[in-house]
């Protein structure tokens, strides 16, 4: 079996924002009042893209993480806003770090139950992580153990033995077992994820998931849909809320778990709803129908006069989106007209030539997109290594918009015959984006402004079937997708773009060995003046090659009814809502 690609950073369809958020009426007239109170004991957002899947094991999208956080839980998590300390969830304590023998032990509270009521054990823990490896799907998250566990990517690395021996049960300890130190504060981050969630074992096997034993693992192994794995679509956490419906493509109801082990829960139910219509999510806003929507930079302008939304503004994200050249598109996709570079399509390696990566990157309209699509809160970057993450280079190079470059680097491509032949063929962006859709219009308008045989036409999907082209298909020939940290570390940004294993550069066809021990020695090097050194030049690097357009990092908001109260900001939250166990909401 073929290795498959593991590292990849939180996936977004929203992008999370960072540390520093102020909380500001709307500016404008003051008119257009919110109606009164509506849904009590209920949070009720609207956005614009379904779960892909509620197996924490699986999901790998913000959407699928939302949910899974609500209804699952860790063993530790974050502490408030920041990055590097954390706080005790399922475990009675953050445990030290053991050098000696580089292993993390945590001791499992006792007295938890399942929402259908089976009791939490260390067995569960364990089970849990194993259960997760066994699985493993391509593109999934669960490289974030195979890595501090044992310096590989993915199941295809290791034998069950090596899986079975990373996470062991002693009493009423859990240990884990890390490949070096230097994994330690990573490693942390990474168990406050959504993959870390705690699943019950005897249930799921009950379901007819994993029954724990080498004789069966395979048959879990690698499984390639969404659908494919038992927790798909059913759900027992012991987290605030529970799963009530699920109603893929319209919306997720969740109720209170009315047994939840931790105090009281603030919402009766958490419902998200599925609308890609802006007009309907701004009326529900103003209304008082829904109490947080996705609200596209292109339309704050719309809200000014709402005097008494809660606005959050000014959020440095750690985020980038990005368009990415797929070097080896499907033989069968339908998105490169003719498949041939013929006028009317472009062949399957179409971007395997540097000089069309570059004259496109030279082609993009940079400062327009932060003016027309962010409302000039962006900037741009130059490498996936983004402002906020220890390695950034202010200093890095990036490339500027000037179309008498890019002609000329499009009159080398495929040694001076695309600019006589020209080329045609569809870029997607999933429905509902408007700054992706905005970002393709830039796009095409300016290739075709250089020469009016290179067309690039425009599509929208639902979100869950860019995902599937994205990391199962591959017939797109070009892809748009943003980036969130799975753990805030230079390295988590850098190893999806530009390790031949990492997810985005693994389905784009980009990297190479050379690349790849660049990237572990800069993870690995403890001085800080090398490491940045190592990181300078893997930004560099990224320049050269141009495997995609690095587009901008942005700042983010956040646009709530009045009666919400409680939300912060930290940029490893899933979702836009924010934290909703420490929110609330009152008419008062």
């Amino acid at each position: 079996m073929s290795k498959r690609v593991l590292k990849m950073g939180w996936i977004v369809l929203i992008a999370l924002l960072s540390l520093s958020l102020a909380i500001l009426p709307a500016c404008g007239g003051g008119g257009g009042a919110v109606t009164p109170y509506k849904n009590d004991g209920q949070f009720i957002q609207m956005t614009i893209g379904d779960a892909e899947s509620l197996d924490p094991a699986w999901g790998y999208d913000n959407a699928s993480g939302e949910q899974v956080q609500y209804i699952y839980e860790t063993l530790i998590y974050y502490n408030g806003a920041s990055t590097d300390t954390f706080v005790p969830v399922l475990a009675t304590e953050v445990p030290a770090f053991n050098s000696t023998d580089l292993t993390y032990r945590f001791e499992i509270r006792e007295g938890i139950t399942f929402q259908l009521g089976g009791n939490l054990t260390p067995e569960d823990v364990e089970y849990s992580f194993e259960r997760a490896m066994v699985q493993d799907r391509p593109g999934g998250p669960i490289w974030m153990f195979f890595q501090p566990f044992f310096g590989q990517w993915s199941s295809d690395d290791v034998t069950f033995a090596e899986i079975d021996g990373a996470v062991e049960v002693d009493g009423d300890d859990v240990v884990f077992t890390l490949v070096g130190a230097y994994w330690q504060l990573p490693f942390l981050q990474i168990m406050c994820g959504a993959w870390a969630s705690i699943v019950d074992k005897e249930w799921c096997i009950a379901q007819g998931d994993w029954d724990g034993t080498e004789e069966t693992w395979l048959d879990y192994n690698h499984p390639t849909e969404p659908g494919d794995t038992v927790l798909f679509d059913i759900t027992n956490g012991t987290g605030r809320w529970k799963l009530n419906l699920w109603d893929q493509g319209v919306q997720i109801k969740l109720e209170k778990n009315t047994s939840y082990w931790g105090g009281s829960v603030p919402f009766d139910w958490v419902i998200t709803k599925i609308e890609t219509e802006w007009s309907n999510r701004k009326l529900a806003l103003v209304n008082g129908d829904a109490d947080h929507v996705y609200v596209p930079r292109m339309y704050i302008t719309q809200l000014e006069d709402y005097a008494d939304l809660l606005v959050k503004k000014d959020l440095p994200e750690l985020s980038i989106d990005a368009f990415f050249f797929n070097m080896a598109i499907a033989a069968n996709s339908t998105y490169i007209g003719t498949g041939a570079l013929d006028g009317h399509g472009i062949p399957t390696n179409f971007f395997t030539d540097i000089n069309v990566r570059k004259g496109f990157c030279s082609a993009f309209d940079y400062n327009t997109y932060i003016q027309d699509a962010m409302l000039n809160e962006a900037e741009q970057r130059g490498s996936p290594v983004v402002e906020g993450l220890y390695g950034y280079n202010p200093d890095a190079s990036m490339y500027s918009y000037n179309l008498t470059v890019a002609a000329n680097y499009l009159h080398l491509a495929y040694n001076g015959t695309l600019w006589d032949t020209g080329f045609e063929f569809t870029v997607l962006y999933n429905s509902g984006n408007v700054p992706r859709k905005t970002a393709c219009e830039i796009l095409a308008e300016r290739l075709y402004a250089i020469n009016p045989k290179f067309t690039v036409k425009i599509q929208p999907l639902a979100w869950p079937t860019i995902l599937g082209k994205i990391f199962g298909t591959r017939d797109m020939p070009m892809f748009q997708i943003g980036w969130l940290p799975d753990y805030p570390h230079a390295d988590n940004f850098v190893v999806p773009f530009m390790h031949s294993q990492g997810t985005f550069a693994y389905f784009q066809g980009y990297g190479n060995s050379t690349i790849d021990a660049k990237i572990a020695a800069a993870f690995q090097d403890t001085n800080p003046v090398t490491q940045q050194q190592k990181y300078n030049e893997l930004q560099e690097i990224y320049y050269q090659d141009a495997p995609g357009i690095m587009l901008v990092q942005p700042l983010g908001r956040r646009y709530f009814t009045k009666y919400i109260s409680g939300f912060f900001f930290h940029p490893c939250i899933y979702g836009q809502a924010g934290p909703l166990w420490d929110m609330s909401k009152s008419e008062s």
